[in-house]
């Protein structure tokens, strides 16, 4: 559109001035079209940017920007002055299309955080736990009185191993 745009100008010209003469009639159509696009998708960022913000979190304010940048370059299509800062608007505009999308689709598949509720698990059988302790008592005393033949510095550490097994846990 650029291109046929800087094809009906004449040297001399303004950036952003429209030669009337030079514009065909099938290039005003297109601009209406354009327009007509632009404003239906600016409607659609301004109901999603309110839905957004239904919940108070502000997180459509960056939609509400969007819109009023999309008003400004439907007014530029109306009135058939597309200038490089009406391009550069309308990049910027497709760029932040593209990021709130990106980021709509992430917020939908982030995984939210769900707490449980604790299971209670059966107590094991005390009796058991008992006979149990016991035993390992009785092997760490079988363990103590067989006399490795170890120097008094081993014998010191395999002390202090068996040790650990009598504390109570």
């Amino acid at each position: 559109m650029k291109k046929a745009l800087e094809k009906g100008k004449k040297p001399g010209d303004k950036p952003g001035q429209q030669n009337p003469g030079g514009m065909g009639a099938g290039m005003s159509e297109q601009l209406a079209k354009l327009a007509a696009q632009q404003s239906a998708l600016r409607q659609e960022m301004q109901r999603m940017a309110q839905e957004l913000n239904k919940d108070g979190s502000g997180s459509g304010n960056g939609l509400d920007k969007l819109a009023e940048q999309m008003k400004e370059n439907e007014k530029d299509l109306v009135n058939q002055q597309l200038t490089q800062e009406s391009i550069h608007r309308q990049q910027d505009i497709m760029t932040r299309m593209l990021e709130a999308e990106k980021a709509e689709r992430e917020r939908e598949l982030d995984q939210k955080r769900e707490s449980t509720q604790g299971k209670e698990l059966d107590h094991p059988d005390p009796a058991r736990f008992f006979q149990y302790q016991q035993d390992r008592q009785r092997e760490a005393e079988l363990l103590r009185t067989v006399p490795p033949g170890l120097k008094p510095y081993y014998k010191a550490r395999v002390d202090q191993y068996f040790d650990t097994f009598d504390r109570p846990r």
